[in-house]
């Protein structure tokens, strides 16, 4: 009985997965082209006063192509991010039986976002809607786009047939009658009117937020699970299925759309080429050249290499992997203590996501409609404040006991300049992108698209580049990219069921009416970071719980940019602390070797900095406003 299904799979699977790659090679293509209009237009602007006309324009249009033709080949390869706390300690037949509802549900929503993106476009077309600059009909791209969103309903069954075979082939297939049950229960609940908003408003949206977090935690993506749930209220609260599907055609495409949105890809794509070009290596080469005498010299200077690439590079992940594949075997040589050695590259992974550019800082102003310039300048101080505090940290730790990290040699003044040599460029690129967006020559945007080329330009001149590097930049940039978009088109959908319930400003009149200290719901937020935070990544959690949250942060009177670093800091302890610290697991599969208690036994000296650099931040909020205010009068 188990050959015909599988020989269904497999002819589905040839069917498919060569449709899906060649999507995703178009949308690698259109990747590479994204970078050029907007640098181009700065270039004009800067040389001959004149803008390119549309540039915006076509980066909008290129960018809902792209996000919409990468999503369903992320899926296929596994990338999409969900919460796996409870599925991993289920049996495999019961993660199954949850597989096979979940993927049919998400392959039915996706479908009927495609179906919908095509309703658009016939309307569109009907209309005859043109583009402001190029005179394009607009309904082409929405039924591009619904070609995207088909392909990731189609890859989504794929994995459901497969959930399905498992379950059969491992005789589990009279659980999915209740499963099945279940699922069409919830389902048909807001459609048959058993929930209405005469519950109320901040009642029905607790009930939403009940439902999502039984979808994450069942182990659903994060982005399917906030895009169904916010489907699902919206029936509610439109009393009816029509608005709601209407809904799910133009949040889906206007998210993914977005000119403001192109940063991500932009910034993602930076640090991309400057990691594959070397760089990491350059500057830790640099960073032992002139640190490397210092007890512990290694270790401080892995910390400062980590602060330098975090320059370029916005995700605290992608640091920690990065230095540590570079520092771990020097470590190693030197006979450091490889518990403090790991310990300190898990943290200072952690100011990838704190220093300039932040990724983490694009999407909490994309949430908060902040500044993306004032929070990374906010970001700026308080990211080598705790640079500062791991390297003297280390540096007290190996004086104590020189056998947790002997001195390196001494370099001479000679040796130390010349080791400028393999950095400088990149120095003078971030400080260019920087400089730019704090003067206000140009957007993030159009940051991020001269670091982009930038980049690239560095790497092709210190003779790095190669077509394998560009394709393993632009397949990594991708898979990145649409992680995050997906789950930005779920918070937009989510975010129009939370408006209509009002729960965050329900949520925020609530906190600010409570007769106690303002920082004690301040306390009682930053522990819920940092236990969120041994969950999930950063980006996806300031995604999923900064709606709710921020109005009442601030109508606690909190500023704003400032709780942007805390926010983002707060959420990076967790990256480091038990029982899932992913940046652990990360450096863990660097150094294999060395057991994973170790690494948390190295990384308590840190934690211990990064809550003492919070507690300075909460005393001292000016560390963060500070430039901000001097930037930004």
């Amino acid at each position: 009985m188990s050959k015909h299904p599988n020989s269904v799979i497999q002819w589905y699977e040839r069917t498919t997965i060569p449709l899906i790659n060649m999507a995703n090679t178009l949308a690698m293509v259109i990747l590479c082209i994204m970078p050029v209009p907007v640098f181009f237009d700065v270039l004009f602007r800067v040389l001959f006063s004149r803008s390119i006309p549309g540039a915006i324009e076509l980066e909008e249009l290129l960018m809902g192509i792209m996000v919409f033709f990468g999503v369903a080949h992320t899926h296929s390869h596994g990338g999409h991010i969900n919460i796996d706390l409870l599925t991993s300690k289920f049996p495999r037949s019961v993660n199954s039986v949850i597989g096979t509802c979940l993927y049919l549900l998400s392959s039915v929503f996706y479908a009927l976002v495609s179906w919908q993106l095509v309703e658009q476009g016939i309307k569109k077309f009907q209309n005859q809607e043109v583009s402001f600059t190029y005179h394009l009909p607009v309904g082409t791209f929405r039924f591009i786009a619904a070609v995207g969103a088909l392909l990731l309903a189609l890859a989504i069954f794929l994995s459901f047939l497969k959930a399905l075979q498992e379950t059969i082939s491992r005789g589990k297939i009279f659980w999915l009658i209740p499963a099945l049950a279940s699922t069409g229960l919830l389902m048909a609940a807001p459609m048959a009117g058993w929930v209405s908003l005469d519950w109320g408003g901040a009642l029905l949206g607790i009930l939403g937020m009940c439902v999502l977090f039984l979808f994450l935690f069942l182990g659903l993506p994060i982005g399917f699970g906030m895009a169904l749930t916010g489907f699902l209220g919206m029936i509610v609260v439109y009393q009816g299925l029509p608005p709601s599907l209407s809904m799910l055609g133009i949040s889906s495409y206007d998210t993914a759309a977005s000119y403001m949105l192109t940063v991500v890809p932009l910034f993602i794509l930076m640090g991309e080429f400057a990691y594959h070009s070397g760089i990491s290596k350059d500057l830790f080469d640099t960073a032992y050249r002139w640190l490397g005498r210092l007890p512990g010299g290694l270790a401080i200077s892995s910390v400062a290499g980590c602060a330098g690439f975090s320059a370029i590079c916005g995700d605290s992940l992608a640091t920690a992997v990065t230095m540590g594949t570079i520092a771990v075997p020097e470590m190693r040589k030197k006979h450091y203590d490889l518990s403090m050695a790991t310990g300190c590259l898990a943290a200072g992974g952690t100011l990838g996501i704190l220093i300039p550019p932040s990724v983490g800082f694009i999407f909490y102003a994309i949430v908060t409609e902040e500044s993306i310039g004032r929070l990374f300048v906010a970001g700026i101080l308080p990211g080598l404040l705790l640079a500062a505090l791991f390297m003297g940290t280390t540096y007290m730790m190996a004086r104590r006991d020189p056998t947790l990290g002997p001195p390196g040699e001494a370099f001479s003044w000679k040796e130390k300049l010349i080791s400028l040599k393999g950095v400088v460029g990149m120095l003078i690129l971030f400080v260019l992108i920087l400089g730019g967006i704090l003067s206000g020559g140009f957007s993030p945007v159009e940051g991020g698209a001269i670091g982009a080329v930038g980049s690239f330009v560095y790497a092709l001149v210190r003779r790095r580049m190669s077509y394998r590097l560009l394709v393993t930049a632009l397949k990594e940039t991708m898979d990145i990219t649409t992680k995050l978009l997906l789950i930005l088109i779920g918070v937009g959908i989510l975010g129009y069921f939370l408006a209509a319930t009002r729960l965050p400003f329900a949520l925020a009149d609530f906190l600010t009416a409570l007769e106690v200290n303002r920082y004690v719901i301040f306390g009682a937020v930053i522990i819920f970071f940092m236990v969120l935070g041994c969950v999930l990544n950063v980006i996806p959690m300031i995604l999923l719980v900064l709606p709710t949250i921020f109005p009442a942060i601030v109508a606690l009177g909190f500023d704003p940019v400032w709780f942007g670093v805390v926010t983002v800091l707060t959420m990076e302890m967790g990256q480091i602390t038990p029982p899932i610290g992913v940046n652990v697991f990360a450096i863990a599969s660097v150094a294999k070797d060395v057991p994973m208690q170790d690494i948390f036994r190295g990384i308590l000296p840190y934690f211990i900095c990064m809550v003492f650099c919070v507690l300075l931040l909460a005393l001292f909020p000016q560390i963060a406003l500070y430039l901000p205010g001097v930037f930004f009068k």
